[in-house]
């Protein structure tokens, strides 16, 4: 069967405000497709269709959201359509197998891999210099799941201080955050036109708080204008990001 991987969240076109959906919340119907002789057995469609208004406008917003199997049982594509908003990211479907269909270190080799990496800095700090820029990406995004947030890796082309997208969640409503990753080297320094340009970009998606996660050094300039936004923006440095670090290989080695 198939099911959404991720939490979805909705733009809405009127008033830009966002609307986050739990994965969980998705019912979808399945739709058989035969293809006779000719093909390669039933095609399976995995279909949502929905629709709500916006809290904040009354803006109506309808969306489908389908995936499908073919052979049964293999991933072939995925589609969706929006009217009245847009998808802040393009919800992506996956086949789920049962427990007797794999072994879950294959299942999960980019879970596994990441954990490696993880645990090799918590044992060799001085590593996470070496990994590459989307390596450090993916580990933040993992301490930031171990740590409860439900997280989006953006595409490794994106430049806009989006790198991952991270959600809470606070009596039903998302708190949604935008996380810059620069992983620079250690005499490289953040200065102020990047938390400028970060800010930027949060302003203009009415997000929640925006937080640059860095190993370099942040400029003094730099922290103060992050300062002047009080809750909305947060640096997390080298040293913070070693302790998140640390908390996660705990997590993993069971205390």
């Amino acid at each position: 069967m198939m099911e959404l991987l991720e939490d979805v969240f909705i733009r809405c076109n009127r008033c830009r405000e966002i609307t986050g959906i739990h994965k969980e919340d998705f019912d979808f119907e399945t739709y058989v497709y035969d293809h006779g002789d000719n093909g390669m057995g039933e095609e399976i469609e995995y279909r949502h269709e929905g629709g709500f208004e916006c809290d904040c406008c009354g803006n109506r917003i309808s969306f489908r959201i389908s995936g499908y199997e073919y052979p049964v049982g293999a991933f072939d594509y995925e589609d969706c359509e929006i009217e009245g908003g847009s998808f802040e990211v393009e919800p992506h479907m996956g086949v789920i197998y049962s427990r007797d269909d794999f072994d879950p270190d294959d299942a999960y080799p980019e879970y596994t891999r990441v954990k490696q990496m993880i645990m090799e800095i918590a044992q060799s700090p001085e590593m996470i210099y070496d990994i590459s820029p989307r390596e450090f990406e993916e580990v933040i995004e993992r301490v930031l799941q171990d740590q409860g947030f439900e997280t989006i890796l953006t595409q490794q082309t994106r430049d806009d201080g989006r790198d991952i997208i991270a959600t809470k969640y606070e009596m039903g409503k998302p708190v949604v955050f935008y996380i810059e990753c620069k992983r620079y080297g250690r005499q490289n320094s953040v200065g102020v036109s990047t938390v400028r340009s970060l800010y930027g970009v949060q302003s203009t998606d009415r997000i929640n708080k925006a937080i640059l996660v860095t190993t370099g050094h942040v400029t003094r300039g730099a922290r103060r204008f992050v300062e002047k936004q009080n809750t909305m923006m947060s640096v997390i440095d080298v040293d913070e990001i070693h302790d998140l670090i640390q908390k996660s290989a705990r997590k993993y080695r069971g205390y």
